[in-house]
């Protein structure tokens, strides 16, 4: 009886171990496949703005790793009266075989410049991405001097990577 008990242990000893050879091979493989996909897919590449590029694309179409610019405008409250502020952006893009689509991968600058009779000096500018790195909300923050009166303004726009090459 001894030996029969002696006999079960073992043998559950070595499926136990068996079991746990199982899993590691397992782990290490899905750690492999995972490995692969982020290279595949581009995580960790290297940085579009360090990249070779062929210039800026002032129409808003992109190639598959590109840089392009585009102005949209929006008004700001400036003591009584209504401006308008025209922000440009120039970002990075890169096509995504995951979503098979172009979406933004950074921001190389904002820049920004009001309408009327009084005086815009861009202070700063904060970035958030969102919707899957489709859209880019840049807030634009400065000072607009008008009729000895200065005024301290911040205003979010929305940059679009458009599915069809072009941001919007």
């Amino acid at each position: 009886m001894k030996n029969g008990k002696k006999v079960k242990y073992n043998q559950t000893i070595k499926t136990k171990g068996r079991i746990f050879k199982m899993i590691r091979q397992f782990v290490n493989i899905a750690v492999a496949v995972m490995l692969v996909g982020g290279i595949l897919f581009g995580i960790g590449k290297d940085s579009l703005a360090t990249s070779n590029q062929k210039g800026i694309k002032e129409s808003g179409a992109v190639t598959p790793q590109s840089i392009a610019s585009k102005t949209k405008t929006t008004t700001i409250q400036v003591g009584q009266t209504v401006q308008t502020l025209y922000v440009t952006g120039t970002f990075e893009t890169q096509y995504s075989d995951v979503h098979k689509r172009q979406l933004f991968s950074g921001v190389k600058s904002i820049s920004s410049k009001a309408s009327g009779s009084g005086t815009w000096t861009q202070t700063g500018y904060s970035v958030e991405l969102i919707d899957s790195g489709r859209t880019y909300v840049i807030t634009v923050s400065g000072k607009y001097s008008y009729n000895g009166a200065t005024y301290t303004i911040s205003t979010s726009i929305e940059f679009y990577c458009n599915a069809n090459r072009s941001i919007g």
